[in-house]
């Protein structure tokens, strides 16, 4: 017997959990009381993707063999994949007060104490990992995604940079680095990064895809499009590289490529948002060939893939949206100027014309894009969350922090812009902080909106209402009450500006938000195709085309797709829809 359990744990070691599985079945039968077995029947199970049938395999090892160390640090990680980061915890708790050197506890404990919410556990578990490994770049990667999570995005770089240098041919690293490096407004090394995690990996599927994205952002569509077919050699069905291809390409490509989508649809796994990406592939697919059938059914599917893992609670979102409103009253007032670079929040629905507004911004030499910012939500979610309120101490500590959180900008630079959409929810607190922050507030049909979100495949799970067209109208309702109310409370501190009306005439726009910011008007603003630089949106081709109206009134040509949708929308919220 023991020559099977070093052939399972050999089939484990490489991957081959079936094997494994079987060998395990076989030593049981032989020893029903072996732990053992027992830990390898678990990590088989949990290999094939059934973590629920290993989480008793480990329960049942360390009843049988309590100070069996392995398998308490299996059945911690199987809990918290399960979601039970509480258990986890207190599993992992067990296993560094027995050995304060495991580090493989350390990084689980870490994982599962930010699952918790309990930030502070979670940052001092990876600093015993880093404590135990100071020359080795996996603590810090690990410290960096828990920073990255907390909002905290330029203490995230330092570690990330730092894990670089530790470990220049860490390819993980690399590829970690990258994205951070583009939200600080560092293109050339963003790109750089990615470039260097291909020249040391080839064939690495995650460093190409990442070197991509920094080129379709970059504005390079066609050596991104080198970089997905690249990887669709290495993995010819790999859906990531299928559904971001098909944005970019041509539809002769597309046509071309389409065999390939469906050949890698019919083995997609049901359980994970393969699915729901070789969908919105197909969907763009069949809407280039101007097959609206087509159209309809793949972008219903994919929605339908995504909801499932993404399930949105129009309850809670109703409750959070209405404290939010509840802290500021009419006639609510702002402190007096920051100290610096004064804020402009371009914010409304996403797909609202957010990014091309920005970038018209952003053509002035005054102002400074900074795209989606993730620093005022991060800062102002301890308040939320705990119902602390927002005085004088609370808006100096915001401002603070904000201030903090801004990369060097330009000599010259009067303001900067962040273009979180979402921003409108936190309108509140983003006024009240400081009397010179400027709002422009983006509206646009929310059929186009909505028709526009349900084609498009957002990333996490912040917008998970897009997947379902009668949670969309839900959350929609929402946003339309809560610009209401700040209307009211900070009177004459927002600027609204129709999509419509911006596209119809570009420079009549620019020139009321030059007007906003007491800026004087400069032509480049009407040329906003020509000022984008780095968009790490969805608009990142948009924006890179001549303004233009194409898009108005599109939803009419879908109506019936939409129709959950627009069944949802509370006329009183909505007037003159027609």
């Amino acid at each position: 017997m023991q020559n099977d359990f070093t052939q399972a744990l050999r089939a484990v070691q490489g991957g081959d959990f079936r094997s494994a599985q079987r060998l395990a079945r076989k030593g049981l039968k032989a020893d029903k009381a072996h732990p053992g077995w027992m830990n390898i029947a678990g990590i088989a199970e949990c290999g094939m993707g059934r973590p629920k049938a290993g989480l008793p395999h480990f329960q049942l090892a360390l009843k049988l063999a309590p100070d069996f160390h392995d398998a308490r640090r299996n059945l911690a990680q199987t809990l918290l994949l399960l979601g039970r980061a509480e258990e986890a915890a207190g599993q992992l708790h067990r296993l560094t007060d027995a050995n304060a050197q495991d580090d493989g506890a350390w990084a689980l404990l870490a994982q599962a104490e930010m699952a918790r919410g309990e930030g502070a556990a979670a940052m001092a578990a990876a600093g015993q990992l880093i404590a135990l490994h100071p020359g080795q770049a996996r603590g810090y990667l690990l410290r960096a995604r828990l920073l990255g999570q907390m909002g905290d995005e330029a203490a995230a770089l330092a570690d990330l940079e730092r894990a670089a240098e530790l470990e220049p041919g860490n390819v993980e690293a690399q590829i970690a680095l990258s994205l951070p490096l583009a939200r600080a407004d560092r293109p050339d090394a963003a790109r750089a990064a990615a470039e260097r995690a291909v020249e040391l990996a080839p064939g690495h599927v995650p460093a190409r895809l990442a070197l991509a994205m920094r080129l379709v952002e970059q504005g390079q569509t066609e050596a991104a499009k080198e970089q997905y077919r690249a990887v669709l050699k290495i993995a010819p069905g790999q859906p990531e590289a299928l559904e971001q291809l098909a944005q970019i390409n041509s539809g002769a490509e597309n046509a071309m490529l389409a065999p390939q989508v469906l050949a890698a649809l019919k083995s997609a796994d049901d359980n994970g948002p393969a699915k729901g990406q070789l969908h919105f592939a197909l969907a763009r697919i069949a809407g280039q060939e101007g097959d609206e059938d087509g159209f309809a059914k793949h972008l219903t599917r994919a929605n339908a893939a995504m909801a499932r893992l993404m399930p949105y609670d129009s309850g809670a979102d109703t409750r959070l949206s209405e404290a939010l409103m509840a802290r500021f009253g009419p006639g609510a007032e702002g402190d007096g100027p920051g100290d610096g670079v004064a804020p402009v929040y371009v914010l409304g629905l996403p797909r609202s014309g957010t990014s091309l507004t920005e970038a018209m911004l952003g053509a002035h030499p005054a102002v400074h894009p900074l795209g989606e910012r993730i620093a005022p939500g991060r800062l102002l979610a301890p308040l939320i969350d705990g119902g602390l309120p927002f005085d004088a101490g609370a808006r100096a500590a915001f401002r603070q922090g904000e201030a903090e959180s801004l990369p060097a900008l330009p000599d010259g630079t009067r303001f900067y812009t962040d273009k979180m959409p979402e921003n409108y929810r936190l309108a509140g607190f983003l006024l009240a902080a400081r009397a010179d922050a400027r709002v422009i507030h983006l509206r646009r049909d929310p059929r186009d909106v909505a028709l526009s979100l349900w084609q498009a495949h957002l990333a996490g799970s912040a917008l998970n209402y897009a997947y379902d067209l009668r949670a969309m109208a839900h959350r929609f309702n929402l946003y339309a009450r809560m610009m209401t109310h700040w209307h009211a409370a900070f009177p004459g501190r927002i600027l609204d500006l129709a999509y419509e009306d911006l596209v119809a005439d570009v420079e009549g726009a620019s020139r009321r938000l030059a007007a906003h910011l007491g800026l004087d008007w400069v032509p480049e603003m009407a040329r906003p195709d020509q000022a984008a630089g780095q968009v790490l949106t969805l608009s990142a081709s948009q924006l890179r085309q001549p303004v233009h109206a194409r898009s108005v009134g599109k939803w009419r040509q879908h109506e019936a797709m939409l129709a959950p949708f627009i069944a949802g929308l509370d006329p009183r919220l909505w007037p003159g829809l027609g």
